[in-house]
């Protein structure tokens, strides 16, 4: 039997987040058996020990796949970078006797009304919700839930889909919308559940996520990272890793983590926990993924603050270890997009040299090829989002000064479609 690999269920979508995946099982003694739906040109075959190129959302061809590399490897692990396929990773884990959320907790994390429903006895930890899947049920939950609420599907990700509600004018039009982008013919993540949404208070105040683990039981937060939306969408703009948040209100963010993990009951993953703080410091649920936080959060900005590699305690806790996190005094890393601000045809992205100047700044990414088409919110949620900056300072003012000069500096060449 050849070395012990770890499965890979797809990856990040940029080569800089899924190299650091792939080189964090290589440094602690793992191939990669990947099962994607798309492999990326140029992966390090030394490490990439197979590729099954399969649907990954046909289980039959997925299981196929893993009964392959269970003929031929030794298999450690299997973990996923993304919400869609956390679910079949808990069924893979169940079959094989590794590592994993139960199948029934992975499947109240990919959706927002059962996880809500998870924290009926906590309901100081969620907003007010009802469940919505017809025009009728939404004008009676506008009764229950009142004004400002957000629209969104239950199992979305990546701020796809999010519709703040301020009257009454607004609702038919954000309705129409999710109605049909909600369907598996428009993205197949809604096939298990299309055109299922939740309507919610709107919570006002201050974003924030948190990074961890959960590993036999016990939960290991990395720390907190304060993010910064735009509207009228809440598309994710700007990520700052360490949290700025006074010590007593980060202490009631890892006490809502704590809840919304004993509550649905995760166990041995990744966890990404949204989350929002009042301005009277009250820390109020989002939602919980069980995968890593994307956007370089955990791929760059834990390691590049830490100095402690997040990728790597993602292996470890996937295969049964225990995560390792170092002390010391931490830096600020923080990561900020580069928007096309008109929909047309991505032709060109100047000033990247000058990006790569500004002290501070790591990495400037392209996040789509030249000729992509790109459209603004609602007609599409992430290709606006061409590029971003990362940077690293001895504070969070220093890394915001460094991540705007740089990105002020690119310019987004858009031509007409």
């Amino acid at each position: 039997m050849s070395e012990p690999v770890v499965i890979f269920l797809n990856l990040r979508r940029t080569h800089l987040e899924h190299s650091a995946a792939i080189e964090a099982a290589h440094r602690l003694g793992y191939g990669v058996a990947l099962i994607a739906d798309t492999v990326p040109a140029g992966l390090p075959d030394r490490i990439v020990r197979v590729v099954h190129q399969v649907d990954t959302y046909d289980q039959t061809a997925v299981d196929g796949a893993v009964e392959a590399i269970v003929a031929a490897y030794s298999v450690a692990g299997v973990v996923t970078w993304s919400d869609r396929d956390v679910e079949t990773v808990s069924r893979i884990a169940e079959r094989l006797g590794l590592a994993a959320p139960s199948v029934a907790a992975a499947r109240i994390a990919r959706n927002k009304y059962l996880m809500r429903e998870a924290l009926a006895g906590h309901p100081d930890t969620i907003p007010r919700f009802t469940r919505v899947t017809t025009w009728e049920e939404l004008v009676k939950a506008v009764d229950d839930v009142g004004f400002p609420a957000v629209l969104k599907p239950t199992s979305g990700s990546g701020s796809k889909g999010i519709f703040v509600l301020r009257d009454k004018e607004q609702l038919r039009g954000a309705f129409d919308a999710l109605m049909h982008y909600t369907r598996p013919e428009v993205d197949r993540v809604f096939l298990d559940n299309p055109n299922e949404l939740i309507l919610e208070e709107f919570l006002a105040g201050t974003e924030h996520s948190v990074e961890g683990f959960v590993s036999q039981g016990d939960i290991v937060i990395a720390g907190i990272t304060d993010k910064q939306t735009i509207e009228p969408f809440r598309l994710e703009l700007a990520h700052t890793f360490p949290s700025l948040l006074p010590a007593d209100v980060s202490a009631r963010v890892h006490q809502l983590t704590r809840t919304v993990i004993t509550a649905i009951g995760l166990d041995n993953c990744t966890f990404h926990l949204e989350c929002m703080v009042s301005p009277d410091g009250r820390a109020r649920l989002v939602e919980i993924a069980a995968r890593v936080g994307g956007d370089f959060i955990t791929s760059h900005l834990v390691g590049l603050a830490t100095g402690n590699p997040f990728a790597e305690n993602v292996i470890r806790v996937a295969t049964g270890q225990r995560p390792e996190l170092g002390g010391g005094q931490p830096l600020y890393a923080g990561v900020r997009k580069i928007m096309a601000d008109r929909p047309g045809v991505l032709v060109g992205l100047d000033g990247l040299a000058e990006a790569l100047t500004v002290p501070g700044v790591r990495h400037v990414v392209l996040e789509r090829p030249m000729g992509t088409l790109v459209k603004l919110p609602p007609a599409d949620y992430m290709s606006s989002t061409v590029g971003a900056v990362l940077a690293v300072g001895d504070g969070a003012d220093r890394v915001h000064d460094s991540l705007v000069r740089a990105v002020n500096a690119v310019r987004v060449g858009i031509s007409e479609a």
